[in-house]
Order: C-alpha cells, then structure tokens, then sequence
C-alpha cells in the first residue's frame, strides 16, 4: 500500500489556480489544513471548503489572512495571467485585484512592481482586465484623479488604471508621473529623434512648459484604462 494522500488532496484536474496554488504553497511550508486554518486565524471548516475548491469566492479579508499564513500576496494566490489569455468557465466571472499606486510607499521601479501586502486594492473581472492588457496584475497600479488639469479626457476623481512596465515614453499618450510627494497625469508626445518629450494638459487652462529630454522624466507609467464617475 503507498503513502496516505493528504485529507484535502484529488487529482486537481479542476482545481481552480486559487486552489491549486493554495496546495502547493501547503506542500512546500508543510501545512495541513488545520495548521493552516490556526496559522491564519480562519476557521478550519472554510479553509477546507476553499482548499477542497467548493468556496470558490472567498471574501477579501479571508484571503489577506490565507497570504499572510503562506507569507505571500494576495495577488501569488488568485493571479494566474502571465499573459492575456481570458479566463473560462466558472473561472470568468473571477476577479483579480489592482493596487492603488502609493507615491510614499513605491520608490523606485522595483516597489512598483510588487504592491506590499496591505495596499488598498480595486477588483477588476478577471476576463475583461485579460481582454485589455497582457501586462500582469502586479504590474498594474489604480490612481484616482485630482484636479482638471486634464479635463474633459479626465475629470476629478476618475479612476486611472496605469500600466508601470511603461515607465519609458514610447508612444504618445497619457502618463503618471512622479510630482514631488505626489503624482501628475499629462499628455505626452515623443520626438525620438531628438529625445524629447513634449507635455500637456488637455485643459487649456494650463499652459504648456517647454519640451524636456527624456532621461529628466520620472514616470509612474502609461495609462491604459480611464474609469469616469456618473
């Protein structure tokens, strides 16, 4: 007779990427259900149900303390996109989670690209965030608008949805940029040739500075997606 399969284990053909990274990270900490369920403070019951995949939405808060028992991010249990490919099935109706962009707390490009534990989040369906960008989760940021520098295209407390892989002006488009202890959202059109860039406020209120080379920029990223208040 071989080993005893542990309780919660099947042949995963189904799982979810939920569940089967929630099974391995077990593996490699060596935790069982229950140990698990103590070490996050949950009860073992629903760790079960999540594990054994009939939980398939667990709430937020359930799993910031799932992440922190296995001492990684929410986004390393639910972020299975490498690339665009859109979920199917139950999995399409899933959502991934965005963090907001913290301009005190992401210095440098490396913090960028991995949102600290914690970090307010926005939920985006996973099908529809695969549909607009390649670009991983943790590479994308949520910043809120402020100000009407850039009306009518973006109004005050629109929700920008900025890509940090382009953090280097190769198109023209809208870009957050670094403004001292805050942010800036500004047009930018690129003059390769001469590396240059050109940047402007779609509200012709504000008037427009004098192009600036492009190694003076300190860019947040592009934005991609802009969501409008009603």
């Amino acid at each position: 007779m071989g080993p005893r399969a542990a309780p919660w284990h099947h042949d995963g053909m189904n799982d979810t990427y939920l569940v089967r990274e929630l099974k391995r990270r077990m593996a490699l900490a060596r935790l069982s259900q229950k140990r698990l369920a103590l070490t996050a403070g949950l009860n073992e019951t629903a760790v079960r149900d999540i594990v054994a995949g009939r939980s398939r939405h667990p709430r937020h808060d359930t799993l910031e303390k799932l992440a922190d028992a296995l001492e990684c991010a929410v986004a390393d249990l639910i972020d299975e996109r490498a690339g665009p490919a859109a979920r199917t099935g139950d999995d399409a109706d899933a959502f991934l989670l965005v963090a907001r962009y913290d301009p005190e707390r992401d210095r440098g490009r490396e913090s960028l690209a991995r949102h600290d534990r914690g970090t307010a989040e926005v939920a985006f369906r996973a099908a529809w965030l695969a549909a607009l960008t390649p670009t991983p989760v943790n590479r994308l940021a949520v910043v809120a608008m402020d100000g009407d520098a850039m009306a009518p295209t973006v109004s005050a407390g629109d929700t920008l949805l900025v890509d940090l892989t382009e953090w280097s002006p190769g198109v023209d488009g809208l870009y957050v940029l670094r403004h001292g202890d805050g942010v800036l959202v500004k047009r930018l059109t690129v003059d390769p040739p001469r590396q240059r860039v050109a940047i402007s406020s779609d509200n012709p209120a504000y008037p427009a500075p004098d192009p600036v080379p492009l190694a003076d920029l300190d860019l947040v990223g592009r934005v991609i997606w802009i969501g409008h208040r009603l």
